[in-house]
């Protein structure tokens, strides 16, 4: 009697591979500035808001730039939640995608400091027209370079996201000699390609 061989897809993976699929394709029209827009917009939206309720009582500074700090914040913490106390590293790629997907999302924001054309919610004062304003770096220059820092960076933590989670999408034995290659180098990060 032999070995029954494990199905190559099973309904999990074929989601995975969907949503790694889908994933990519956001990201690679977010890296060219095809759109602005994302789903999970409406999401960010309302961390962001949420962010400026909540760390109202923390001084005007930090209520300001408390709507970045949630909405980037959020996803990031629910890397952890999700490697930490639900074993699932899949839905940490996912979450370190979003959190790069937000870092461009809050460039766009930033980048808008000078222009003032994007729409409030509320109406009210743009966030990083008067941090900028407030830090001395307003200028266009200033305001460009840190806008496209924030815009890269995001979108290679988008990427970084995108490749640990097409990891789970991988053929079992590839992704095995990977963990076994990876426990040689750090073997504390083995747990972050696991099921």
């Amino acid at each position: 009697m032999g070995v029954v061989a494990e199905p190559a897809w099973d309904a999990k993976r074929v989601f995975r591979a969907l949503l790694a699929a889908l994933l990519g394709w956001w990201t690679l029209r977010l890296a060219a500035k095809a759109t602005g827009w994302v789903f999970v917009d409406f999401v960010n939206l309302a961390f962001h808001e949420a962010g400026h309720v909540f760390l109202r009582p923390l001084g005007h500074i930090v209520h300001v730039l408390g709507g970045t700090i949630f909405q980037v914040g959020i996803p990031a913490l629910l890397i952890w939640y999700f490697v930490a106390r639900r074993s699932d590293a899949f839905a940490s790629a996912c979450c370190l995608w979003w959190v790069g997907e937000n870092l461009v999302n809050v460039s766009v924001y930033m980048a808008d400091a000078r222009d003032l054309m994007l729409p409030l919610v509320g109406g009210g004062e743009h966030d990083w027209n008067e941090l900028f304003f407030r830090f001395g770096v307003l200028a266009e220059p200033s305001v460009e370079a840190i806008s496209a820092g924030t815009r890269t960076a995001g979108v290679l933590v988008m990427l970084l996201g995108l490749a640990w989670a097409t990891a789970f999408v991988l053929p079992r034995r590839v992704r095995s000699e990977l963990v076994l290659r990876l426990a040689g180098v750090a073997p504390r990060a083995v747990r972050l390609l696991q099921d």
